[in-house]
């Protein structure tokens, strides 16, 4: 790799660029975000681990079963407007209520697959750098797409960056072949390397491509639509409405009206989830 004179690679320094312009626009939105990420790899917050035993235990709130997202954390009953679910269990049909809300069943969502009135919604909240989210992507998400297809089920990914800034990169460069329609295969290609454990460095090099790999033809916009403020923005909503539910692990979902933290088996998943069919 070629190198300008003070020893940046010209793709990494038009990295840099990007993430300079990016700080700069959106700072009074995301640097209070940002600096909680910790600007390090697997920083302040743990995955939560396969096979949650709590699956099919209506919502408590934060911490619900084993999973470790949200364990010990705040226990007192949410104020107005916090968004939090309610962790009495006198209050569970609270709790569902709020997570039935969390999906937006928005017809024009590029970031949703499945009918906008299908009869349950997913909502899966990941980290395209969480091996858990990309085991759970590689070994279950294609037995879902039978329900998807026939109307049942629809599922909304929300991002949910927890590793480090370099999470919220790949989120912006997924989104970002998303404006040239190739989101879903640019995020399939994103957690299949996470599950090959290919060790991408997460840099310009890497995320060009993989635009090239799943054929995003004007990788140049590409590179400029990875600066766009307003994903960003969108990016750390999503965050931040996660963190407020009292998710903090990932990958977490919301199957309808309860919450599922970890990367449940495929036998596990489709159980739950077609029990909430009926």
């Amino acid at each position: 790799m070629t190198s300008d004179s003070d020893g940046v690679a010209p793709k990494n320094r038009g990295l840099l660029v990007i993430i300079s312009v990016l700080l700069v626009a959106v700072i009074a939105l995301a640097i209070g975000l940002v600096f909680a990420l910790g600007g390090k790899d697997d920083a302040a917050v743990p995955e939560t681990t396969v096979g949650a035993p709590a699956q099919t235990v209506p919502p408590r709130g934060p911490g619900l079963g084993d999973g470790g997202q949200g364990a010990g954390r705040d226990s007192t009953p949410p104020r107005d407007g916090t968004g939090r679910l309610p962790t009495d269990p006198l209050d569970a049909e609270a709790s569902q209520e709020l997570l039935l809300e969390q999906a937006t069943r928005d017809p024009d969502d590029p970031y949703a697959r499945g009918d906008a009135d299908a009869d349950i919604v997913i909502v899966q909240y990941a980290d395209y750098r969480c091996w858990y989210c990309a085991q759970w992507h590689v070994e279950v998400s294609e037995s879902l797409e039978p329900y998807i297809e026939s109307g049942q089920v629809r599922i909304e990914y929300r991002d949910h960056p927890v590793r480090g800034d370099a999470s919220v990169f790949a989120a912006l460069a997924a989104r970002a072949a998303g404006e040239q329609d190739l989101f879903w295969e640019y995020r399939d290609a994103l957690y299949q390397d996470v599950y090959d454990e290919v060790g991408a460095a997460y840099d310009g090099t890497y995320f060009d491509d993989v635009a090239r790999r799943v054929g995003v033809p004007d990788v140049d916009k590409f590179q400029s639509d990875m600066a766009d403020a307003d994903s960003l923005a969108d990016i750390m909503a999503s965050r931040e409405q996660a963190l407020s539910l009292g998710i903090t692990g990932t990958p977490t979902f919301i199957v309808h009206d309860t919450l599922v933290p970890g990367a449940l088996p495929e036998d596990q998943f489709l159980d739950l989830m077609e029990s909430r069919l009926t």
